[in-house]
């Protein structure tokens, strides 16, 4: 058992080692941003409507959906809405794109008032009022409430803020930042849960789609064991964007840091190419050609060991990308077959043929996340694997 847990937090440190600089440079970036111009709303919605819109037109994001609230604190916030008290507004970003409200701040109150109103039911129990609730209501569902307390609840208003990106026109960087700093619940939300929130469309729901192949799961490096079984799929979307990223704009792999770039890809792609608004100096792809650059070369690179993928002692994610991009790029834009069984070999050989300091400086610097850094390994990668092995 103690050498099961030694070989769990040996896995997790590996994780933490290669997902670091990512971290680093999403703290940075966010100085390097312009002003924005922001159309602020502040509207008032009573609950009959915002019920209505729950699901359809008001949308939680997906990292989000976690409901917390226990029965007692949701009973009290519908108890605070039956008595007229002021509550907290709440936070809306108007996506203009895809037609709906991402919820920003305020999900656990909507949701308690869902339950109650709509659901009628809580944890799979029956939703009845209970703790500090006032008499009249203590222990009863919505449909026991009096006629005049239904009516009471339904038209009851709510403040909300709801908030538009106007310029710059760079798809919705706004939001990303309102997400980051505004609704973080305590939690550092990570660059892929906002991005996967805020240009949610086609391509998001196929990168979750493959993020769920249960083939990532011999790579225990991208996330922490614990969440194998798990929903937080996030580091592997992030890896599988990051490759298609990488390979598809090649060599033009640029910008103040990867997450911008990452944003950037991922918001000009949501659509696939069928974008609700065109843009003429951005190429819009299939969902067929995401697809054939993600399987080309997939299993070749996930029949490697562990230790093929280790650029010294410890196999990263930097390194996987290299690879994964170099072997894609040779098939699909040099033609030139895989020579999996010689692969490993090819790959052990790296250092020896561009020497210790530039193998050193690709793999092994701290700011690996930058998109300069970034354009080098996947250079390095391309050209290394062009060769003959």
């Amino acid at each position: 058992m103690k050498e099961q847990n030694k070989d769990i937090k040996e896995i997790e440190k590996l994780q933490e080692d290669s997902m670091d600089a990512d971290g680093i440079d999403e703290e940075i970036d966010n100085n390097k941003l312009m002003a924005y111009d922001i159309a602020v709303f502040y509207n008032t919605y009573n609950l009959s409507t915002l019920m209505k819109w729950w699901g359809k037109k008001l949308i939680v994001p997906e990292f989000q959906r976690s409901y917390v609230w226990s029965q007692k604190k949701a009973s009290e916030f519908v108890d605070s809405m039956l008595r007229g008290l002021p509550v907290p507004s709440m936070f809306f970003y108007d996506d203009i794109d895809n037609s709906r409200l991402l919820v920003v701040d305020g999900q656990q109150r909507l949701r308690s008032l869902y339950l109650f109103m709509i659901e009628k039911k809580i944890g799979g129990r029956e939703f009845k009022l209970t703790g500090n609730i006032h008499p009249n209501w203590q222990g009863k569902n919505f449909d026991e409430l009096d006629s005049e307390d239904r009516d009471r609840l339904e038209d009851a208003l709510m403040n909300i803020t709801v908030m538009r990106q106007l310029a710059p026109d760079d798809g919705q960087s706004a939001m990303y930042l309102a997400f980051q700093r505004i609704n973080t619940g305590g939690i550092t939300l990570k660059a892929q849960e906002i991005r996967m929130a805020v240009s949610y469309g086609p391509l998001a729901k196929y990168l979750d789609e493959l993020s769920k192949d249960p083939r990532f799961d011999k790579w225990p490096f991208l996330r922490k064991v614990q969440q194998i079984p798990g929903e937080n799929y996030s580091p592997i979307q992030e890896l599988i964007l990051k490759f298609w990223a990488y390979y598809f704009c090649y060599p033009n792999i640029t910008g103040p840091s990867t997450r911008v770039f990452l944003d950037d890809f991922f918001d000009t792609q949501k659509d696939f190419n069928h974008p609700k608004r065109v843009k003429q100096d951005k190429r819009y792809l299939s969902k067929e050609e995401f697809a054939e650059a993600f399987n080309v070369a997939f299993e070749t690179v996930h029949s490697l060991d562990l230790k093929d993928l280790a650029p010294y002692s410890k196999p990263t994610q930097t390194f996987l990308e290299a690879i994964w991009v170099g072997l894609t790029y040779r098939k699909l834009q040099a033609h030139k077959e895989i020579n999996s069984k010689n692969l490993a070999s090819y790959i052990s050989k790296w250092k020896d043929t561009i020497g210790e300091n530039k193998y050193s400086e690709l793999f092994q610097a701290r700011r690996t996340s930058s998109t300069k850094s970034a354009s080098e390994r996947i250079k390095a990668g391309i050209e290394y694997f062009l060769g003959d092995f």
